[in-house]
């Protein structure tokens, strides 16, 4: 079965100038307008495919094509299109984009798998809002509630208030839910987001399993004052008292685990002035690690030297999210999808979340890595060969086809 390629990555290119701005990237926000366009865009693409099209109540965009049991189970390929703030135009949008090019690809042949298919654009993947990979939570009802009210910063919309300004109703969320038992499984086609298919010179790579992530914030409370007439015996210093966090932390990290990641990558002190003491400091800890017992075990080691330390601090849990293991039936096809397609791949982990994560614990799940040029993503310089992009496709829709073939022998 042949891709259309020149199709494909004209869909790349033609979704990747919603949101873009010249040397500034793609900012396609969860919900605003940016992304609604995306969105419709989209849905208008399904519909010309031949899928049968809705958005669920939690804002998923899902195409389905009825397979030769239209009461059977759903085989799903989704991904996103929401992005970071100035991101590249292949992060998520390629995982959506492949799934329509193979339902598309099947309805042109007029083959139908033993499954449906259904094509899933997930809301909220980044965590614009509150926390990432909302959407798919949501279908596999692990999204709480309060979630829909929390937001990252002081003025920023909640999740519930965009859901109402996009025509949405946030209490029916639960409506969004699904069975995991009428699902076959569920894949994903990503980009890398690092560096080692390139620096092999590998094509394909079979995702085994994908690292929780732990996110915090903490708050400090100290004393702001005259920065020239305080003594510094006198002062209360929050970002003084704060600092020693930001070397220990990925210190516990590396002597916990060699693959452990810890990051601080968000901090804020106020009143905020050259001249002021700063009287509160604000900071985020992000922990990833496939062991959870490993970022338990630093995530108390924090809790405590704060209680030990600062007696003002505050640590606040955004999530907490555990690694998982994929599929390894479905990798399998992948690496036979590969073989067919006539590409080299190789299993790897995934460092970065991802929708199949939501999925992976209740529902048979794999992922499709493609090289990221110089490991580079969310940026403007995100970049993969077009050649590694229909790749990807490739493999695919062989991977389905394996699949679906493999089935058919057990019938």
């Amino acid at each position: 079965m042949k891709i259309d390629s020149v199709r494909f990555l004209a869909d790349i290119d033609e979704l990747g100038t919603i949101g873009y701005r010249e040397g500034q990237g793609i900012t396609r926000l969860a919900l605003t307008d940016e992304d609604v366009r995306a969105r419709d865009w989209v849905q208008g693409r399904m519909e010309e495919a031949g899928l049968d099209v809705r958005v669920d109540a939690a804002g998923n965009v899902i195409g389905r094509l009825e397979g030769a049991d239209p009461a059977g189970k759903t085989m799903v390929i989704g991904s996103h299109l929401d992005t970071v703030p100035q991101g590249g135009k292949y992060d998520g949008s390629l995982g959506v984009l492949s799934g329509l090019e193979c339902a598309r690809n099947l309805i042109e042949a007029d083959v139908k798998l033993p499954w449906n298919l259904e094509i899933i654009n997930f809301t909220d993947e980044e965590g614009h809002h509150f926390a990432g990979t909302f959407g798919s939570r949501a279908m596999m009802g692990s999204a709480a509630r309060e979630e829909l009210y929390g937001v990252k910063e002081t003025g920023a919309p909640s999740l519930a208030d965009s859901f109402q300004r996009v025509g949405l109703d946030p209490t029916r969320i639960d409506e969004a839910r699904r069975d995991p038992s009428e699902f076959r499984g569920y894949l994903e086609m990503h980009v890398e987001q690092g560096g080692t298919l390139e620096e092999r010179g590998i094509d394909i790579g079979i995702v085994t399993g994908i690292v929780g992530i732990y996110r915090y914030v903490i708050e400090v409370e100290g004393q702001a004052n005259h920065a020239g007439t305080t003594p510094m015996a006198s002062r209360k210093d929050a970002l003084v008292a704060a600092a020693p966090v930001f070397g220990l932390l990925p210190e516990w990290a590396r002597a916990r685990s060699d693959e452990m990641v810890a990051t601080i990558g968000d901090v804020t002190v106020s009143p905020g002035a050259m001249n002021i003491i700063p009287g509160h400091c604000r900071f985020t800890v992000e922990l990833r690690s496939i062991d959870a017992e490993d970022m338990a075990r630093v995530r108390d080691r924090l809790d405590t030297w704060l209680d030990d330390n600062i007696r003002s601090a505050l640590m606040k849990t955004v999530y907490e999210k555990d690694g998982v293991y994929l599929d390894d039936v479905l990798m399998s096809h992948i690496a036979r999808g590969s073989r067919r397609s006539g590409v080299e791949s190789v299993a790897m982990p995934s460092g970065a979340g991802h929708d199949a994560q939501s999925f992976a614990p209740y529902v048979p799940t794999a992922m499709i890595f493609v090289p990221s040029r110089g490991g580079i993503s969310h940026s403007p310089d995100e970049y993969t060969d077009p050649e590694h992009l229909v790749n990807g496709v490739r493999v695919m829709m062989h991977t389905l086809l394996s699949l679906a073939e493999a089935e058919g022998q057990e019938d």
